[in-house]
């Protein structure tokens, strides 16, 4: 009894997060499922730096091996700490990054950096 029931709550999110993506028309897919409302805020009130970090499209293999590849940082700003606010900014970051290439819009977390800004994971 005990797994159908967190499977039915594995299903309530899903279906909850997918409503929010296609009501915004957003093609990045919120992916951290332990907030519970969009509109809830997940950090502290104020102005966001979000950023997202990236090969370049053209990297090679022995690049990466080498430790040699370029990475590529877009950014957006989130007016709030909100979920909203992040995935509206998160949903740039991506904009931006897949004009370069990259295709992860899976919004898996984010975390906050030596600078005061806060990187997204992003997978695919």
């Amino acid at each position: 009894m005990g797994e159908v029931f967190q499977e039915d709550q594995v299903m309530q999110k899903v279906e909850y997060w997918d409503a929010q993506q296609n009501t915004l028309g957003f093609e990045t897919v919120w992916s951290m499922w332990e907030w519970t409302d969009i509109d809830q805020d997940i950090l502290r009130p104020g102005l966001k730096r979000v950023c997202y970090q990236f090969y370049g499209k053209d990297v090679t293999v022995e690049q990466l091996m080498s430790g040699t590849a370029e990475m590529i940082e877009v950014s957006a700003f989130a007016a709030s700490g909100s979920v909203r606010d992040l995935w509206t900014a998160a949903e740039s970051c991506y904009q931006q990054a897949k004009q370069q290439g990259d295709w992860h819009r899976f919004i898996e977390d984010i975390e906050l950096r030596d600078d005061g800004s806060w990187e997204l994971t992003m997978g695919s």
